[in-house]
Parts: C-alpha cells; sequence; structure tokens
C-alpha cells in the first residue's frame, strides 16, 4: 500500500451505513470480544501496544465524518487511549469523548477486551485486531512468542485488500431480488434502567458439544439455534399461543462471516445472514422437529446463490440512482424511519458464533479465557455469542431486560443431559 494512503478517507462499507443513522444510547450497535491473561493487565504497557498496533491497522485509526452524500471514514491523527472496565457492557461509543475513535479498549484485571462500534467492522474484523493486540502487548512484556502466520504484527504492511468492501465486489446485479419479510415475534420483559445490560455466560465443554451435535447430525449453529427457538417458545409463547402478540415468526438471526465463504482479506464488515422463521402456534412443538426445521432453514439460506442474493439486495439498494444522489440530510431521515418501522422488528434475537479462536502455540500458555458479547437493544432484548478456545466454549447471552428466564431454560438443557456448565455474570441488578 502506498504510505499517503494511510492518510486518505474512505467510504463506509455498504453494511456499515446504515448504523450511525439507527444508533442510540439503547440500540448502541457495539460488540465486544475480550481475552483473560493468566496474569494482572499492566494498563501502561497495554498503552503502548494499543498505540503500536494502530500503525498496522490504519484503517481503523479514522474517525466518522459527515459528507454531502454520505458518512465517510477520515484518518485520526488524535492519540487512542485505553480505559478501566466497568460493569457496562456493549454501551453506545460517544467519539467526542473518545478522541473521535469508533472502538474503545478496556482492562481490568487480567482482562483486555475491545468494544467496536458496527460501522468500523464486524466480528471477523474485531478478533484479528484484538489478537494483535495481545500478540504486541505479550512482546512488550518481554515473552518468547512468535505470530506463526496466525497473527497479524506491526512489523507488517496493511494490504490494499484490507480495505476493500468485499459486498460490492461480490455483487451481481442479476441475482438481488428483494425478498419481504413479516416482523417477528418480540421477547417480552422488563427493562433494565438507565440503558444497562445485564451478562451471563456459560461455559462447557467443546469436545462434548461437537460430540453432541454431531449425533444429532446438525452443526453446533443449527443445534443452538433450534435451542433457542424452542427456549423462548417454552418460555413464552406455549399455551398462550391464542394471543395475537404469539402469531408472528420466532426469527432467530445467525450471522455467516462470509470470509469462509468467498477469498477476501477484508478487515471492514462482510457478513450477511441467515434465520430461523416459524410461527410456533402449536402447543407440542418439540424440540427434534426444531433441529429437523432449522437444518433445512440454514441449509437452504447457506448456498452461494442465497448468500450473494441477500448481498446484492442490500448494495443495490446503495446503488439506486434516486438515494445515491439524495443530500446526506434526507438520506438520514429516510433510513432511521424505514429502519425504525421495520428493521429492528424483523429479528426475534440475533446468535452470533465467532467460532473457533485460535493463537500461536506460543501464546497459549498466558491465555486462560475468550469472551464475546454483543450488544442487546428494545426490539432485540436477548441475543447471544458463542465462541471456543480450546476445550472451552463460551456461550454468552447479553439482555435489556431484567428476566434471566431464557438463559436459565438453556442452559438447564445440557445440565439435564449430565453436561458441566460453568456459568459467569456480570451482576447487573447490583448496579440498579
Amino acid at each position: 500500500m502506498d504510505s499517503n494512503k494511510l492518510t486518505d478517507w474512505f467510504r463506509l462499507d455498504n453494511s456499515g451505513k446504515i448504523f450511525p443513522e439507527v444508533s442510540n444510547q439503547r440500540e448502541t450497535n457495539t460488540f465486544r470480544v475480550q481475552v483473560a491473561l493468566t496474569e494482572e493487565v499492566d494498563p501502561e504497557i497495554l498503552q503502548m501496544a494499543a498505540m503500536g498496533i494502530l500503525e498496522r491497522y490504519p484503517m481503523f485509526k479514522v474517525r466518522l465524518k459527515h459528507g454531502f452524500f454520505w458518512n465517510y471514514l477520515d484518518h485520526n491523527a488524535k492519540p487512542f487511549h485505553i480505559s478501566p472496565m466497568t460493569h457496562e457492557v456493549c454501551s453506545a461509543i460517544n467519539p467526542r469523548e473518545n478522541n473521535c475513535y469508533l472502538f474503545k479498549v478496556f482492562y481490568r484485571g487480567k482482562t483486555i477486551a475491545i468494544e467496536m462500534f458496527h460501522s468500523l467492522s464486524d466480528g471477523g474484523g474485531v478478533v484479528m485486531l484484538l489478537q494483535s493486540l495481545v500478540y504486541e502487548y505479550l512482546k512488550l512484556k518481554g515473552y518468547p512468542i512468535s505470530p506463526d502466520n496466525i497473527i497479524k504484527t506491526k512489523l507488517e504492511r496493511p494490504v490494499q485488500e484490507e480495505y476493500e468492501d468485499a459486498n460490492e465486489k461480490y455483487y451481481n446485479a442479476k441475482n438481488r431480488k428483494h425478498v419481504p419479510e413479516k416482523r417477528a415475534y418480540l421477547i417480552k420483559g422488563t427493562y433494565l434502567p438507565d440503558n444497562n445490560t445485564g451478562l451471563i455466560s456459560g461455559i462447557l465443554s467443546t469436545k462434548e458439544m461437537l460430540d453432541l451435535v454431531r449425533s444429532k447430525g446438525l452443526t453446533m449453529t443449527e443445534y443452538f439455534s433450534a435451542l433457542m427457538m424452542y427456549t423462548i417458545y417454552t418460555t413464552q409463547i406455549r399455551y398462550r399461543t391464542h394471543l395475537l402478540s404469539n402469531q408472528a415468526p420466532v426469527k432467530v438471526f445467525v450471522p455467516v462471516n462470509l470470509r469462509k465463504h468467498f477469498p477476501s482479506e477484508t478487515l471492514r464488515n462482510f457478513s450477511n445472514f441467515v434465520k430461523t422463521n416459524l410461527v410456533m402456534t402449536r402447543d407440542d412443538i418439540t424440540l427434534e422437529e426444531l433441529f429437523e426445521l432449522v437444518h433445512e432453514q440454514f441449509q437452504q439460506g447457506m448456498t452461494k446463490e442465497e448468500l450473494i442474493r441477500k448481498m446484492s439486495e442490500n448494495v443495490a439498494f446503495e446503488k439506486n440512482v434516486m438515494l445515491r444522489f439524495m443530500p446526506y440530510f434526507i438520506k438520514r431521515y429516510a433510513l432511521k424511519i424505514g429502519y425504525n418501522m421495520l428493521g429492528m422488528k424483523l429479528n426475534t434475537t440475533s446468535m452470533t458464533n465467532i467460532g473457533k479462536i485460535v493463537f500461536p502455540e506460543s501464546m497459549d500458555n498466558y491465555i486462560e479465557d475468550v469472551t464475546a458479547a454483543v450488544y442487546a437493544g428494545k426490539y432485540n432484548c436477548v441475543n447471544c455469542s458463542i465462541l471456543s478456545y480450546k476445550d472451552r466454549l463460551k456461550i454468552t447471552f447479553t439482555r435489556s431486560i431484567l428476566e434471566t428466564n431464557i438463559e436459565r431454560e438453556f442452559f438447564r438443557h445440557f445440565t439435564n443431559l449430565g453436561m458441566k456448565v460453568e456459568i459467569e455474570s456480570n451482576f447487573v441488578e447490583e448496579f440498579i
């Protein structure tokens, strides 16, 4: 990459353009990935590591600017500062209070965490940033570690492909049919005050879980999605199927990392989705039939043709001639009104499976645990993130409501099968 490129502005990617217009203190559109080390974090060394690694990731050393037609990202020359971690999870990032940066680095005890605004990147991009940050931190501590072609280090040069909007790259104008959707069933509960977010994690054995899902002929994502549907059904809908609000379909929204399906090195948003879809108006729905349903729906949704269709549908909207030449101050209101009317109500819950996190073997001795969390908002008030590190499979629920019956019944499913589940929480109740 040309050295001058590092100070050039660049457009928000296709997926990232909507988030600045629809985000607020409740709908934060942020997510977190964190690592627990084997020793207390040294804030001074972490600060040095963060500043150093930003030279490798100029795509994250940016600020959001307003253009005449669209927002865009511009080089941010201000210093970056890490922050102590509080009980808050995936709260709104105020650029004015963060030297204009769209992500934060937190520390507390043995933990290093990154929270990022979705306009900047998706889960795949922030995992790469966290891996590099932890590597640089341990390197500055003097530990004998090596990147082993897994970690992007500050000694490397960024490449142009990391900046690309891969959605537009794989856009197909002939396969962009719009498929209308009905509003989804929305989980009910008592909202936590002051935009607080509750967090509960369950840790299981990765090997045990893989053995279980394979015995059913399912992927881990399919198993968890079906179980999520069943848990929502048993705690919220069953025996109350006559209610009008329960006639809407339960839709578990599952982001798909498109880097695993299309060749791309982009650090920007490059994900799509599959989702479940079932009106649960019977009183005798079983988990086994949901396994079959979800497997069939996900097999259909994960075909390359369907992934390209959904990707192209989004890009085609942006390429609309009237929208392209509409001034930004009009666009933002049109996007906000449309999203508030329907967009946030198309999903019951989101379930993000980041997958297997791998560090170089030389780093494993210094790392105990990895966690991911996604914000919970007004409409999608219970969300879930999943990842595995070695034999620790971590399922993390975030919620904007007080009730925890969905999480309780979800994890009870595994204890009823005789599996050990270790529970962690941010005990948000103590702060309200």
